[in-house]
């Protein structure tokens, strides 16, 4: 049983592969095989967010959730994509050519070697992973269930257990994973989460591949899959990994975008942030973080028409989910009562908060230190556009963790996550700077000097 179970969750992760790969090409076109096996991660990725959006809205609407309807709806979305495409005459793959070095070769096996080896501890450690965190048992996982057992969006459930307000997709996820499973299995469920981790890390290092030495690339990537916090959580069954990784991946879109104004990164971006605000709470200000920073600095360098357009997309995506929870009385995501609340020492207090966990070694090794030395040679050194994006990207994302707890009176100012999310809502800050650390240290590298916004 478990031997299939392992296989229904790998045969389902390679089928997301499928419409992600058509809505990339409808997005850009493919000029050779390369490109393919590079873009594979981002495409896994699109065609995971594009499922759970998909059926978030289908499931609002009354539409049972089963496996038959997950296979129809996956084909269609590859199907609409397909056709997408070849109305847009995109360029199909042919040859396989490569100009890379035998350095260039070797770094990136011996990198690609080191992160394929913590993916491998990573699995061995999922493989028989109890199911401990509060959040998964509490509700992650029982919605998931509700929606496996039941077809769609169980009422009783969905409004009685903590978090009724939270976003399905996750819940959504779940139930596709017990129905490639066979049954509802919470422990082979954490390989899950596994599949998307290596997602992730395969579409960063796609996104980047071509705008990065091999040499900067694979340094900061396989350090933040052994930072301290991400080995002990980056497995679990909850929305704060997948909407990390999200609105992280979305994000290096966004900032890649600025750089040389491709139309696809934008399109990739959107509907990666739109899986973000329907993953988690948070992900809706992450959306809105990362857009107002597009907005503000592509709008001078490019234009701030496409920008605005993928926040309509981000936000007609959101909408469908909190008319039902608002429908049947539950309330949205801020709280009662919450506002500024406090003296200016509990302001204080809060962001110091912040910066306390955001530079805890035993939380995060020493990627934000890495980082923000980065940033600070980028703008002297370096493009100036970037350290400036960059950096504004996650000031924001910073002061908006401190603002959580000033505005909400119930949060004690403690790293205790069981009182205050704060550590939860730290790791987007900390994976976004891993991921724009290789960007950072090229320009520094090469001496790209840019003028600043």
């Amino acid at each position: 049983m478990t031997a299939r179970a392992i296989a229904g969750l790998a045969a389902l992760n390679l089928a997301f592969l499928g419409p992600g790969m058509a809505a990339l090409w409808a997005m850009r076109g493919f000029r050779s095989w390369s490109e393919v096996v590079r873009l594979a991660g981002l495409a896994y990725l699109l065609g995971l967010a594009g499922f759970g959006v998909v059926w978030t809205e289908l499931l609002v609407a009354g539409i049972p959730f089963g496996s038959v309807a997950i296979v129809v709806s996956l084909a269609g979305i590859a199907a609409a994509g397909l056709v997408a495409g070849r109305a847009r005459r995109m360029a199909v793959p042919r040859g396989w050519p490569s100009s890379a070095s035998p350095a260039t070769v070797l770094v990136t096996a011996a990198g690609v070697a080191l992160a394929a080896l913590l993916l491998e501890a990573y699995f061995r450690s999922a493989r028989l992973q109890s199911l401990q965190a509060y959040d998964g048992w509490a509700f992650w996982v029982p919605k998931g269930k509700a929606i496996y057992l039941f077809g769609g969006l169980d009422e009783q459930v969905f409004t009685t257990t903590p978090g009724p307000s939270y976003p399905p997709l996750v819940p959504i996820l779940d139930a596709a994973s017990f129905h490639a499973m066979g049954s509802a299995d919470p422990i082979t469920l954490h390989l899950q989460y596994w599949f998307l981790v290596v997602g992730a890390v395969a579409a960063i290092a796609g996104c980047l591949h071509r705008h990065v030495a091999p040499w900067l690339l694979w340094p900061p990537l396989v350090l933040v899959l052994c930072v301290p916090r991400f080995g002990q959580r980056l497995l679990e069954p909850q929305a704060d990994m997948l909407v990390d990784v999200l609105f992280v991946v979305g994000a290096l879109l966004l900032v890649l975008w600025l750089r040389d104004g491709r139309g696809w990164r934008l399109a990739a971006a959107a509907v990666l942030l739109g899986g973000a605000a329907l993953t988690k709470r948070e992900g809706v200000f992450f959306a809105v973080c990362a857009l107002g920073v597009a907005l503000g600095v592509g709008g001078r360098r490019w234009t701030w028409r496409p920008v605005a357009v993928a926040a309509v997309v981000v936000a007609a995506l959101a909408i469908p989910w909190r008319l039902w929870y608002r429908h049947l009385g539950i309330a949205g995501e801020a709280q009662a009562g919450t506002g500024l609340h406090g003296s200016m020492g509990r302001a204080l207090d809060s962001l110091r908060l912040s910066a306390d966990v955001l530079f805890d070694a035993s939380l995060w090794s020493v990627v934000p230190l890495v980082v923000l030395v980065a940033l600070g040679v980028s703008f002297a050194v370096g493009d100036r556009t970037l350290a400036v994006s960059a950096g504004a990207l996650l000031a924001v994302l910073f002061l908006g963790g401190a603002w959580v707890t000033l505005s909400i009176p119930g949060l004690p100012v403690t790293e205790n996550e069981a009182l205050n999310p704060i550590v939860r809502y730290t790791g987007a800050i900390v994976l976004l700077g891993a991921c724009l650390l290789p960007l950072l240290l090229a320009s520094a590298w090469r001496g790209e000097r840019g003028a600043a916004p």
